[in-house]
């Protein structure tokens, strides 16, 4: 198993750079299955630069999901990843917010937050 660094992840998922997007691909091709981890700030890169780059809500948890359906890949937390995706499609929360309110409700903590939104959410 090796950790995947976000620029892998989205030479692949761009196709924008001709050298290191063809390299992405061979080396995703190449890997064994769940053998390049990605970890959450990895996967909350993605969700920055993809939403930086002009991509809605819709095209960056497709992207999250397409990750989490490649063979070569595993997240760090599956599950996690999975409901922040969901929350993403669902509400304007951003990823970090998504983040702390999956973790606070999953593991049954206290969420302190100036967030309208956010504190709404965690109450329901």
């Amino acid at each position: 198993m090796a950790f995947v660094d976000t620029n892998v992840l989205l030479r692949w998922l761009l196709g924008d750079h001709k050298e290191l997007s063809a390299k992405a691909e061979v080396l995703i091709q190449r890997a064994k299955a769940a053998s390049l981890l990605v970890t959450d700030i990895v996967a909350a890169e993605v969700v920055y630069v993809l939403r930086g780059t002009g991509r809605d809500r819709q095209q960056t948890a497709e992207a999250l999901l397409l990750i989490g359906r490649t063979a070569a890949f595993k997240y760090e937390n599956d599950e996690l990843i999975t409901e922040i995706t969901s929350l993403l499609t669902n509400t304007s929360l951003d990823f970090a917010d998504c983040y702390l309110l999956v973790r606070a409700k999953r593991e049954r903590v206290g969420l302190e937050t100036f967030d309208t939104q956010l504190r709404k959410k965690y109450l329901s």
